[in-house]
């Protein structure tokens, strides 16, 4: 045999070798894959129900099963994370078709485990009954001593949503989508809850009263009667804090302030008078006609000094449908009245017969005030579910419904971002744009409560910048005979025939965005236009008989820079406002 036949040999010998050693390496890989994916599916598939469960769970004072649903979910997220988080299936998410689908899968499993493993053992440890007063008073001590383990939980939950920060679960195969998505969503609505608590925390005792009293107004606007972020502020408290003790230490009614003035009760900026008119600062009830809530504060502050003398650190506002809301939680509470609210029926009660049965201003004011005091007794009770509780408000904040401002610009900061400073955002600046569309009844009456409204936001990519177009569609639910049975106080012809609805809308663009027009019913239309909170707005005007619909639309250029998911806010009313975003299709 020659010496070069025994090279040649040798050499695909050696080659035939390495071709199957990387053979055997590649199907040890697709084993190594198709093991690690057949477990991690199936421990995130066992771990998807034990997240409900947990949730449900939270709120009980036994923490016995809430404790053996934790330590279940770690061991699934934990086998889950060890099958796939390894250099094998890094390697392997490179590959086309499907590597977007292993990343996710590992992604998830991560997020999961980091959940289990840093936030789910920091919340069982927390005892719920400190979300609740006991005898009026709150435990600001306890409450303090949270500040430590809401910042490892806000850690721990930072890092799980960081993991799932580039996945994308649209690509991966349906049966794996639903349990990867409610996972990934538990953990994205957990992180930015405890980020905000953990913020919030340390300024919490000052706020309730733990250095002195805090003295705060509470606004209950009248969705009744319609204004920018709610309605007519015809209820206000004065709430004392002290050391975590509350009680109710004054009640006003907007009649009990100094209205028509002849200037408004703060200097106010020209674009607001261009966009509201002066009335905002010279009427108590229309304080809340901007989406600026710091300067409703302000506004409510100054009527109230001048009314009162009295200290005011912050503003708080809610509305009836916020109190319907916590009677889910507290159960139904009986007036001095003699008159009962439910969850069911709070708001029909306050907001419309109210009116039928108490005609005369001063025994509607009575009314009211009864309720602020006995709702506020059940909330001071402690007597309720605080899972509950807290469902209730985080579903008021959500709709806009809650808002604060305070005048402690530490306590202030605390909440910056927050959607209880207003509901827009400060900026849109290299995020998301929101638009904003808000109500201001003209018709001086009840009749918002027969008001129905939709807000589309049309988005067309098809130029160089994007356009978003908010169509409103607005409609004056009541009929004749309704219109005729109701009293003057909440239908009386002031402006309008009777049953006929005027309304000022107030539409905002994203910021850095520039107005383009506008339409009413299909027909373009000169209006007022300005600019307020960095944002351009656009103010239309428009009268609804009974039964009419009208449709509003206007139109916004934004900017390269703006992000890909646009989101529209508005005034929170009596009835549900539904929301849409469409894309328009080029071509």
């Amino acid at each position: 045999m020659s010496r070069s036949f025994s090279a040649r040999r040798t050499a695909v010998v050696v080659a035939w070798s390495a071709l199957g050693v990387v053979g055997a390496a590649f199907v040890a890989m697709v084993v190594a894959i198709g093991v690690g994916g057949f477990i991690a599916q199936k421990e995130l598939r066992a771990a998807q129900p034990l997240v409900g469960k947990l949730q449900n769970q939270f709120g009980d004072e036994d923490r016995t099963e809430l404790d053996a649903s934790v330590q279940q979910l770690q061991q699934h997220a934990s086998t889950a994370r060890g099958a796939v988080d390894t250099w094998v299936w890094q390697a392997a998410e490179q590959a086309p078709f499907v590597g977007s689908t292993l990343h996710a899968v590992r992604q998830t499993a991560v997020a999961v485990d980091d959940l289990a493993e840093g936030v789910l053992p920091v919340l069982s440890d927390m005892d719920p009954s400190l979300l609740r007063p006991r005898g009026g008073s709150f435990d600001v001590a306890a409450l303090a001593g949270l500040s430590g383990p809401i910042s490892t939980a806000a850690a721990a939950s930072g890092s799980a949503a960081g993991a799932l920060a580039d996945v994308d679960l649209s690509a991966t195969p349906t049966a794996l989508r639903g349990p990867l998505t409610q996972l990934a969503g538990v953990v994205e609505a957990l992180h930015p809850a405890l980020d905000r608590a953990n913020e919030i925390l340390p300024v919490l005792p000052s706020m309730m009263g733990q250095d002195g009293p805090k003295y705060y107004l509470l606004l209950v606007q009248n969705n009744a009667e319609a204004r920018g972020t709610g309605g007519i502020p015809a209820s206000i408290v004065r709430l004392r804090f002290e050391n975590g003790k509350m009680e109710i230490v004054d009640q006003a009614t907007s009649r009990d302030f100094k209205n028509d003035r002849a200037e408004p009760i703060v200097p106010l900026d020209p674009e607001v008078v261009k966009l509201y008119d002066d009335k905002v600062g010279r009427y108590s009830q229309d304080i809340t006609s901007t989406p600026d809530f710091a300067l409703s504060a302000q506004l409510a502050k100054e009527f109230w000094a001048q009314s009162y003398g009295t200290p005011v650190d912050g503003v708080i506002s809610i509305d009836p449908v916020t109190l319907s809301y916590i009677l889910e939680a507290t159960g139904p509470i009986t007036l001095a009245t003699g008159d009962s609210l439910t969850s069911s029926d709070a708001v029909r009660v306050l907001l419309s017969d109210v009116y039928a049965r108490y005609p005369l201003n001063a025994d509607q004011d009575a009314f009211f005030a009864s309720a602020a005091v006995k709702v506020f007794d059940a909330v001071s009770s402690g007597d309720f579910s605080p899972t509950a509780f807290a469902a209730a408000l985080v579903r008021a904040v959500d709709e806009n419904r809650v808002l604060f401002h305070s005048f402690d610009p530490e306590v202030e900061a605390g909440f910056a971002g927050s959607r209880l400073l207003g509901p827009l955002p400060e900026t849109d600046a290299g995020g998301d744009p929101t638009l904003g569309v808000f109500v201001n009844d003209l018709t001086e009456g009840k009749l918002s409560y027969y008001t129905w409204m939709s807000a589309e936001v049309e988005v067309d990519r098809c130029s160089s910048l994007p356009t978003y177009t908010t169509v409103v569609t607005f409609v004056n639910g009541l009929d004749q005979a309704t219109s005729d049975s109701l009293g003057r106080y909440v239908n009386g012809a002031n402006h309008y025939a009777k049953g006929t609805i005027g309304t000022d809308l107030q539409f905002y663009g994203p910021t850095g965005s520039t107005f383009v027009g506008a339409a009413l019913d299909g027909v373009d239309v000169s209006i007022t236009t300005g600019e307020h909170l960095g944002r351009p707005v656009g103010r239309m005007w428009v009268v609804n008989p009974p039964q009419v619909v009208h449709t509003l639309a206007v139109r916004f250029q934004g900017t390269a820079e703006d992000g890909p998911v646009p989101s529209i806010v508005h005034t929170p009313l009596v009835n549900p406002v539904n929301t849409t975003v469409v894309e328009t299709p080029c071509g």
